[in-house]
């Protein structure tokens, strides 16, 4: 048996354990550097029954420890108060805690969605926005880190969505075309011109580590038929309508579609939006990674016109307007408190 290098390729150690195999392919899928290569080359290593197992229990000990990290840091940051630590070095070790525990859970709260996101036909990067024409005119823009497939037939085309988001324009007379994402389906109407746009994430604490989604579906123009999850009663959007299918689920409420998608203008636009979402936005386009060192931080409100291109700019100003302080390990770390 082999285990993946640092370039994601077969090591060829024949005397490592399955299960040192197995934690080897759980630290190169949670890197964020993983290819449809090495997704190609673990589906081949797991046909293996063993070998399957042991990959489960390797993902199963990689969110344990994302678990003990976290109390690890709240347990250090309670001793170092009582022995009187100054302020900066707190924050420090706070920071450090923080961020192991963090960059481990978010790993590992991705990593069941990771596995459709590595193996989809079309995917993109940081930072990287991109058009996909489809079968008869229809156009799928994909904004950054969206992973999906998508199926020609111009007779019942469908799309899948995994990860991140995408507005999507049928033209008039075509065929209805289909989009699952989660439990939920989406659906235009034959025949009639639509656009509509839908953002996914993973779901919010036990459910997203099993790879529960959360979505946001808006119709743009025309009209969509949307089932939340098998067995719920169809809900219809028309233009400038949208629901919310997961933990947030919200019934069908009004939107200010100029404000939707604006990432397809080379803007982020945040109306009273929760600081957590908006630091998710900003990961998507900005190398590295943004961490909130404090639930407190989570619930704090944006409203501004930021842009794509200046994801450095946006940050700084953010963290400026809502008082914020910010701890940064390297070039690409940041936590806010």
């Amino acid at each position: 048996m082999s285990v993946p290098n640092h370039r994601g390729q077969p090591s060829g150690d024949g005397d490592r354990s399955v299960e040192q195999e197995a934690r080897a392919w759980v630290v190169r899928l949670t890197s964020g550097t993983a290819t449809q290569d090495d997704a190609r080359a673990l589906a081949d290593w797991r046909a293996n029954p063993e070998h399957d197992a042991a990959f489960r229990a390797a993902a199963g000990l990689w969110k344990t420890a994302g678990h003990a990290l976290a109390a690890s840091g709240e347990a250090s940051a309670a001793r170092a108060g009582t022995r009187g630590l100054t302020r900066r070095r707190m924050i420090g070790r706070v920071a450090v805690g923080g961020v192991a525990s963090a960059s481990i859970a978010a790993a590992g709260a991705t990593f069941a969605l990771r596995w459709p996101a590595l193996n989809a036909a079309h995917r993109t990067g940081t930072g990287e926005i991109r058009t996909l024409a489809l079968a008869s005119g229809i156009r799928v823009e994909l904004d950054a880190e969206t992973a999906l497939d998508a199926d020609p037939d111009p007779e019942r085309p469908a799309i899948a969505l995994h990860a991140g988001a995408v507005v999507v324009t049928v033209p008039a007379g075509h065929a209805a075309l289909t989009l699952s994402v989660g439990e939920a389906r989406l659906a235009t109407q034959t025949g009639q011109a639509t656009e509509f746009a839908v953002r996914c994430r993973p779901s919010d604490g036990l459910s997203g580590w099993v790879g529960g989604t959360d979505a946001d579906l808006t119709c743009l123009s025309g009209l969509v038929t949307v089932v939340p999850a098998p067995g719920r009663a169809a809900m219809r959007l028309t233009a400038g309508h949208a629901m919310a299918i997961g933990s947030d689920a919200r019934g069908v409420h009004p939107v200010d579609i100029a404000s939707v998608a604006a990432w397809r203008r080379g803007l982020l636009v945040f109306r009273d939006t929760p600081l957590s979402q908006v630091v998710e936005d900003l990961n998507r386009y900005r190398p590295g990674r943004i961490i909130l060192g404090s639930p407190s931080a989570a619930s704090r409100r944006v409203t501004g016109i930021f842009h794509l291109a200046r994801p450095e700019e946006a940050l700084g100003s953010i963290r400026t307007a809502l008082a914020l302080s910010e701890v940064r390990l390297g070039d690409r770390i940041v936590v806010l408190r």
